[in-house]
């Protein structure tokens, strides 16, 4: 059977550890959790603190950024392998670094052997109400966890005016129109790692997804295509997947946000900056080379 992954990414200090947390003191008795731990640094000072909850987990500290750089995914490929294998997690969940790029976490982890080992069952962003307008030259990295996340947590709202909070939902709305956004205190967000939460990303599926046919891909492409090709090409692999969510880049400039469940889909358009075409399939009726075959084909 195949093991659900879900992703912890936002940025530094925004609360990914205090979510672990939480989610361990909720569900350690009720799964073999996997905890993953990912930090630019070259020591992990919070796979610590998760230790001292006293809880029953399993942990992979990965330090020097091997989710983050492309060099070093088959180091953190082939890490995870192992700690699947030893371990036996009902659950996995990977906590990204703060600079992390989860489009290309979730691509490796969806290739190759770990393929058959998982699917992704949720993508979950924290962003720091506080300091979210203040990250720089990297605020374009955290857009980027915004845009694949299914669930944005605007957390330390405590913290904030209540003008700077509804201008930070308003700036992740336009950046990713279908999240689900929750306003938290301390990561006290509605969050189920269980058959719930497959439910929740994939309604109308009664059967569990955790089985070998299930193939979650993900589709990253510079091409750009048309409006009219965007409107075939989601109208052609909508119906044959459980999920599709993710942007497409078209000719005119634009970026399109869109997302399917079933032969249910939504199309907005996104701000005017370029971004390449990443998308994310859930599916047994199709493999990741017919699709990206399908989109190289598109005019």
């Amino acid at each position: 059977m195949k093991i659900p992954l879900h992703i912890v990414s936002g940025f530094l200090g925004s609360g990914k550890t205090t979510l672990l947390k939480k989610i361990i003191h909720t569900y350690s008795g009720q799964y073999r959790l996997g905890i993953i731990q990912n930090e630019f640094a070259p020591a992990n000072v919070d796979g610590e603190e998760l230790i001292n909850t006293g809880k029953d987990f399993h942990l992979l500290e990965i330090n020097n950024g091997s989710v983050f750089c492309a060099c070093l995914l088959g180091d953190f490929s082939r890490s995870l392998e192992k700690f699947i294998d030893t371990c036996h997690p009902d659950i996995l969940i990977i906590e990204a670094s703060g600079l992390s790029d989860t489009t290309s976490t979730a691509e490796v982890i969806l290739s190759g052997h770990l393929s058959d080992k998982l699917f992704l069952a949720s993508n979950w962003c924290i962003v720091d109400t506080v300091n979210y307008h203040r990250t720089g030259s990297l605020k374009q990295r955290v857009e980027h966890q915004i845009r694949m996340a299914d669930i944005v947590m605007i957390n330390k709202t405590d913290l904030a005016e209540e003008q700077m909070v509804k201008k930070t939902v308003e700036e992740v709305r336009i950046t990713n129109p279908f999240a689900e956004i929750q306003l938290t205190r301390f990561c006290d967000a509605d969050i189920h790692i269980g058959q719930s939460a497959i439910n929740k990303f994939y309604p109308g599926h009664n059967q569990s997804l955790a089985k070998p046919e299930i193939n979650s891909m993900v589709m990253k492409s510079g091409k750009k295509i048309s409006c009219e090709s965007l409107v075939l090409f989601m109208k052609e692999w909508a119906p044959k997947s459980f999920r599709i969510k993710g942007y497409i880049n078209l000719e005119n400039a634009e970026t399109w946000a869109v997302q399917s469940v079933f032969e249910k889909t939504e199309m907005a358009k996104t701000s005017q900056r370029f971004h390449p075409t990443e998308l994310i399939a859930l599916t047994d009726q199709f493999t990741l080379r017919e699709w990206n075959q399908a989109f190289r084909k598109l005019s």
